[in-house]
């Protein structure tokens, strides 16, 4: 038997990651009743899988992200769950974390704003009434949970909620469909990075990063900087898919620091062709990349010095996906606008992240460096068909080339607080959410030390 329930909030965040979070507490701390759903039974999303987040400084060094993206990373330091931002030749800084202690101090935050949180739900249907939504309803230990809102907000990545309640979208790159490929993360004990360091030193030509941006991305480099993203190894990669050993469509071995003593997360899995909105081609891809995790786990212990003796330490609870659907805005974003004057006027986020596409079809990256960061507009954030909603984190109205900036965790940090303060607004000013004044919601962001 099937029971049901009714709840009513003033504002409702679907998905519990880095755009729903951040949404959901500024919202709270604006007054409001607030409910976060989550699918899981942890908050965290992808800063849960290992990787280190991006896009807190700029290139030249600059801090580019505050608000409520700072103050998780100054609790996660307090619980020694993080150390810091470092700066990187090739991804402009890197912020490693702790999954586990993200997880912890994400529901701390929440509890002290005031926050419902609803885990272990998913998104079963959407009530469109006069193009506007009235309520969702989630599905969750044979509970069926109507819930009321005034504002919904998307952070559920592929942005399953527009989709359901008819927002117009296009799924993958622009003019191609192609996505970007899925990665399962991984991390790994019992390995000797100096040795790794030094045989990277005296093997120069397989280091794999030739281009001019990545000046200073050295041995020496990775020995000073405790946070940091290495590529390489592009040889014994070629060598081991000679042997059979090796095939992975990956042409590089990356790897990335935590604050963990001992514990290195791998993201090296590469898992081409699916599209993560499909539950039985989300289902195929992890597969996948399980499998992948066992020969890679292999090509470790045989081919990289230093982790001969290396060993399996946990595996990312869901699958990275980089990209799935893109919405329909008032207001889409392209490259070729983004340090124009009506950005700069109308930003309520920003990135500070390069122009990375991973290849949807080959085994590498296509990184373009970006000197300075680049604002995210409020229109980005409004669907163009349905009211009462806002789109957050990567669902957000860009084209292919801000997306592939935009789409990391940093940003859909930043575009995740916006957001929750736009929803508090819009029920404080009695306003649809299209109509929030972009310049009182700039000034309360500025003040929150989110802009700079």
């Amino acid at each position: 038997m099937r029971h049901s329930v009714s709840k009513t909030y003033d504002v409702a965040v679907i998905g519990g990651g880095p755009g729903g979070i951040p949404a959901a507490i500024a919202a709270a701390r604006r007054g409001k009743r607030v409910i976060l759903v989550e699918r899981n039974a942890f908050l965290g999303g992808t800063a849960t899988s290992g990787l280190g987040i991006l896009g807190y400084l700029d290139r030249s060094g600059n801090k580019a992200l505050g608000g409520i993206a700072q103050e998780i990373m100054d609790r996660l330091e307090a619980m020694h769950g993080a150390m810091g931002h470092f700066r990187c030749p090739v991804h402009n800084s890197i912020s490693p974390i702790s999954p586990e202690c993200f997880k912890i101090v994400a529901v701390e935050m929440c509890r002290e704003a005031g926050v419902d949180i609803l885990f272990n739900s998913e998104l079963l249907d959407v009530q469109v009434e006069n193009a506007r939504i009235t309520a969702v309803t989630v599905y969750g230990k044979c509970v069926q949970t109507i819930i009321s809102a005034q504002v919904f907000i998307d952070a559920t990545g592929d942005g399953d909620m527009a989709y359901m309640a008819g927002a117009p979208f296009h799924s993958g790159q622009d003019g191609t469909g192609i996505m970007q490929p899925a990665t399962l993360m991984f991390t790994v004990t019992d390995y000797d990075l100096e040795k790794l360091l030094a045989f990277a030193q005296t093997h120069p030509q397989d280091f794999g990063i030739k281009e001019s941006y990545a000046k200073g991305y050295t041995p020496d480099f990775f020995r000073a900087t405790p946070g940091h993203c290495f590529i390489g190894l592009t040889d014994v990669i070629r060598k081991a898919k000679e042997a059979g050993d090796f095939d992975v469509p990956r042409n590089q071995f990356i790897y990335i620091t935590t604050p963990v003593k001992g514990l290195l997360a791998i993201n090296t899995s590469r898992i081409l062709n699916i599209d993560a909105s499909d539950p039985y081609q989300l289902s195929a891809g992890l597969e996948t990349g399980y499998l992948q995790i066992r020969q890679l786990m292999a090509f470790l212990n045989k081919y990289v010095p230093g982790f001969e003796n290396a060993r399996l330490s946990s595996i990312a609870p869901s699958l990275g996906i980089r990209e799935t659907r893109h919405f329909e805005g008032v207001y889409t974003l392209t490259r070729q606008e983004m340090y124009s004057d009506y950005v700069r006027e109308n930003a309520v986020a920003q990135s500070a992240y390069n122009i990375d596409i991973h290849s949807g079809t080959k085994d590498h990256i296509d990184l373009t460096p970006l000197a300075t960061p680049f604002g995210i507009p409020y229109g980005c954030l409004v669907p163009k068909t349905i009211n009462g909603l806002l789109l957050s984190g990567r669902t957000v109205s860009v084209d292919t080339d801000t997306y592939a900036s935009a789409r990391v965790m940093g940003p859909c940090m930043a575009i995740g607080e916006a957001a929750g303060e736009a929803a508090a607004m819009s029920l404080d000013m009695k306003l649809e959410v299209r109509d929030v004044p972009v310049k009182q919601l700039r000034k309360i962001l500025c003040e929150n030390g989110c802009l700079f």
